[in-house]
Formats: structure tokens, sequence, C-alpha cells
């Protein structure tokens, strides 16, 4: 595996020397038999690093029964966020449900070390790698606990803990292409959004505001980041009327989805399903609906154009403006 960045070293030898040697038996008797002992457990981890290769092999074909043959009857998965799969086929459906939602998403594994519990019983750690189709890569870290059945290893346990080494920023790169200004121009409003980093870079600062005749009727500032309990995107916006919400972001395929809640400035509860989609580089579509004030629905749902308002025009040399840019059609 290309991956790979540490090899698991057998610093056992020392002590079962020492071991057999303090019993009676003679250096010979040790010797042969530290390296008959040394024998196995090598070919015991040949067949755990290639039970690690056909993994990433079925993972990459998006496999998910052949992935659920590896686990015990009763195998258990803690993911990082917490999620925990008992039992080979809740394990199988676990495995379909990610393919379904990241279809093509490719894995490494790097192995850290490969301990040796028992002659039937290994431990694993290391760092597992998910590439999507877009976005930004997703590191974890990971523990297996792998089990020998007659003479084939499988995975009895297998958990994942958050990557202290990610960056914030990193989890949002998927977000950056709405880093700038944009503007919906309504038939009696006016919204503009201007969204850039924090100083920190590890936060997205968007700000609107709504204009109605030219007028300022409302603002609104919201911030977005990477939540690592939950392990996925969240927003908090508040409002310039005293209103403030929530939102919790996930990727479906070439959209967003947000769900959104939120407490209005009278204090009635408020609550929302979004959706949103970037159709070019200078045109997203933003559609609000499920929309629940205080315990009525709201039957409409709300649609957004933002269209990227482009630089200011270039200069000739002698400070007159050349051609202007104008804003691509919606």
């Amino acid at each position: 595996m290309s991956s790979r960045t540490a090899k698991w070293r057998a610093t056992w030898i020392p002590a079962a020397l020492v071991a057999v040697w303090v019993g009676g038996f003679g250096p010979g008797l040790a010797i042969s038999a530290a390296l008959g002992q040394a024998a196995a457990t090598s070919a015991d981890e040949k067949a755990i690093r290639a039970l690690d290769d056909a993994f990433i092999a079925d993972y990459n074909k998006g496999d998910s029964k052949a992935l659920a043959a590896v686990f015990t009857e009763d195998a258990e998965v803690i993911e990082a966020n917490g999620d925990r799969y008992q039992g080979r086929d809740v394990i199988e459906k676990g495995f379909a449900g990610i393919f379904a939602n990241n279809k093509g998403a490719k894995i490494t594994f790097e192995i850290g070390a490969i301990k040796f519990l028992s002659a039937d019983a290994a431990k694993e750690e290391g760092r597992s790698i998910v590439t999507p189709v877009k976005g930004a890569p997703m590191s974890n870290l990971y523990t297996v606990l792998y089990v020998k059945h007659g003479a084939r290893w499988l995975i009895a346990s297998a958990r994942e803990e958050n990557d202290p080494h990610v960056r914030p920023h990193d989890r949002l790169t998927d977000l950056e292409w709405m880093i700038g200004d944009w503007v919906d121009e309504g038939a009696d409003s006016v919204v503009h959004v201007n969204c850039r980093w924090s100083k920190d870079q590890n936060f997205l600062l968007r700000s609107f505001t709504v204009k109605r005749q030219g007028k300022s009727v409302m603002t609104v500032s919201q911030r977005i980041g990477w939540d690592p309990l939950a392990r996925q995107v969240r927003s908090w916006e508040f409002d310039s009327e005293g209103g403030f919400g929530e939102g919790k972001w996930s990727r479906d395929g070439e959209r967003w989805v947000v769900k959104h809640e939120g407490v209005r400035p009278d204090g009635t509860a408020a609550s929302a399903t979004n959706f949103m989609r970037r159709e070019r580089p200078d045109l997203v579509r933003w559609i609000s609906t499920n929309r629940v004030i205080g315990d009525a629905s709201v039957p409409d749902d709300e649609g957004y154009t933002l269209v990227r308002v482009p630089p200011p025009p270039r200069q000739d040399s002698q400070g007159k403006p050349g051609t202007p840019n104008t804003r691509s059609s919606r």
C-alpha cells in the first residue's frame, strides 16, 4: 500500500529469549523458538495487511457486501461522530448508505502500528483518508481489533476518532467559492451578500443587507464553521432586529442542505430546510422550504437567485474607465 507511513517492528524477541533461558533451555532452542514465533507473526501480519489492501479495494469499488464480509457476525463500528453500528448486517447497510451519499469516494490507510495481543488477536492503529469526488479529503484516526477465526483474520471492532491535525479551515474549502460579493434583485427588494474568511482563516463570515426602495431594512451577520463534535459544518446568524438562529449543513451531491432553526425578535420559533445549489461560478440558486413559524406551516417556498458581483471596471492609462463589466444573465 503506497500510503503506508510506518512498519511494525517485533520488539519482543529479547524478552522471549530471556524467558526461555531462565526456564533452563539452551541458547539453540531459545533462538529456534524465537525464530519460529517471528515467522508465524510475520505471516499473520502479512495476512492483516492483505486484508487492509482488500478493504481499500472494495471500498473504492463501493462494494458494501464485500466490506461487511471481513467483519465478525457481532462486530461493532463506532464512527468519530459517535454513530454506532452493531452486527454484520447493520454494518453492511451503513456502508451502503455511505456509498449512496458519496459516490466515487476513495479511501487510503496510513498504518501506524500493528500489535499482536495474543496468537489470535491483534490491534491496528492508523489514519484513514477519504477523498470525495469533489471537495477536500476527510481524515480520521482509527483503531481496529482483529481476531483470528481458524486461518482467517476478521475485524471484531473498529473505532474512529477526529484527526486533530486537520485544520477547521480545511473543512470549509468546499464552500470557499462563496467568497466575494453577491446580489439578488427582486421585484421590490435587493439583497446584497458579502462573504470572506475570518482573520484566523477558520470561519467564513457572511453579511446580508436587505434594501427596499434604496433603504436598508435589515442586516444579518453569519458565521460558518466546523463543529468537531457533530462532525459537520454549522452556521450561526444574528439579525439587526434581534432574531438569531443556527443551521446544520450537509452536502447532497451538487447541492448543500441547511437545516435551520431560529428565534424571531418576538420570541416565536422558526425553522426551515434550505437548499443551495451552485449552477455556475457566478450564479447560485437558494430555495427555502418546509418553513414553520410558531405552530403554523408556511405553504409557499421562497427562492433567491444570487449572482456574483463583477469587479469594478478597469481603467486605462489615463485613468478613464475601460470596457465595463456586465453581470451575466440568470
